[in-house]
Parts: structure tokens; C-alpha cells; sequence
């Protein structure tokens, strides 16, 4: 009798022990439940919205000044004969006074009076129209800017103001840097989807 008495007592405590395990083990998964759901949602991937998307390409601008406003800006402009075919852009409250836009430094174009230096600039465009949104890729190809290229350029692929506007920017010069920097200007003043960061 003493020994089955001992033996269900063992028994007893076994069984005891592996429903009480099972119980913790239940428990803990139990409180996991919650944090694996919230952490499900929170990983939900999110799709970007054409306004979230971006385009963006580097560039050099020959820049010779900058100043605080725009008077200042035309004022140093009028005093180089030199510089007349450059322009003034506003970026960030500051007047910049540049020359050409260029896809590469030139060394040559250092030469210019008043000396200036290559300011190295990104542009960026988030906009919805499909020719906008492409902008800062369009200004890097220099065939964009030439008037004999005019018939072959796909009209869908520019702005629908491209055509006229670079026969009006190409009597000012047939340089493709100086034509793309006010060809880039035009928009940049007429674009807020259109950026320029340093």
C-alpha cells in the first residue's frame, strides 16, 4: 500500500507539472498574440503616391555671385558686359547669378570676366505631368536644345511649350549650356514641383 501510495503521489506530481508547463506556455503565447497582430500592421507596405516619387540629376552651374535680393543680383549683372547672357535664380531666399548649366565642369568656361567657379546642383522634380516629372533627365541631353533637332523630338516626352520657348531662348545664344540654363529657369520659376538643392 506504501508503495502505490508513493507511486501516485510521483504520478500525481508529474502530471501536475506538465499541465502547469502547458499552462504557462499557453499563457505566454496567448499574450503574444496582440504584439504579432499590431506588428502585422505596422509592416503593411505603403505605395507610393506619383507626388511622393522623384526624379533627380546633378548638374554644374557657373555661378558669379550671390547676393541677398534681387536688385543687387541685376546691379552686379549690368556692370559685366560679359555676363549677358546669364541669368539670375533664386534659390532659397538668395539671388545666384549664373551663366551656363553644364553637365560636367569645362574648364574653358572659367576663363570668363567676371571669374566664377562651378557650383555643383541638383535637380529634382516630383510633378504629376508625366513630361515634367522627367524634366531633370530631358535637360541633360544637349540634342533637346539644338533647333535642328526641332521635328525629331518626341512631343511627349517635353513639356507641350518646349518647341516655342527654345526658339525664343535659342536667339539669345546657340551654347546648349546657356540655352538649358534658362530653358531649366523658365520651369523652375513656372514649376513649384520643381527643385534645386545644393
Amino acid at each position: 500500500m506504501k508503495a502505490l501510495r508513493n507511486n501516485a503521489i510521483f504520478q500525481a506530481m508529474f502530471i501536475g507539472s506538465i499541465t502547469g508547463l502547458a499552462g504557462v506556455i499557453l499563457f505566454v503565447f496567448i499574450l503574444q498574440l496582440p504584439t504579432t497582430t499590431e506588428e502585422a500592421a505596422e509592416t503593411i507596405p505603403t505605395v507610393q503616391t506619383p507626388e511622393e516619387q522623384q526624379v533627380q540629376q546633378q548638374y554644374f552651374a557657373l555661378q558669379h555671385g550671390v547676393f541677398s535680393n534681387f536688385d543687387s543680383a541685376a546691379q552686379f549683372l549690368g556692370t559685366y558686359p560679359t555676363l549677358n547672357k546669364a541669368a539670375v535664380v533664386k534659390v532659397d531666399e538668395q539671388y545666384f547669378v549664373w551663366s551656363r548649366l553644364d553637365t560636367e565642369k569645362v574648364e574653358t568656361a572659367l576663363t570668363i570676366v567676371p571669374t566664377g567657379f562651378y557650383k555643383k546642383i541638383t535637380i529634382m522634380s516630383s510633378c504629376p505631368n508625366p513630361a515634367e516629372f522627367q524634366l531633370p533627365v530631358t535637360l541633360k541631353d544637349s540634342k533637346m536644345f539644338s533647333l535642328e533637332e526641332t521635328e525629331a523630338i518626341d512631343k511627349q516626352q517635353v513639356p507641350k511649350d518646349w518647341t516655342a520657348l527654345m526658339t525664343e531662348v535659342s536667339k539669345l545664344s546657340t551654347n546648349p549650356n546657356v540655352v538649358r540654363l534658362h530653358m531649366f529657369i523658365n520651369y523652375f520659376e513656372s514649376l513649384d514641383c520643381l527643385k534645386v538643392t545644393f
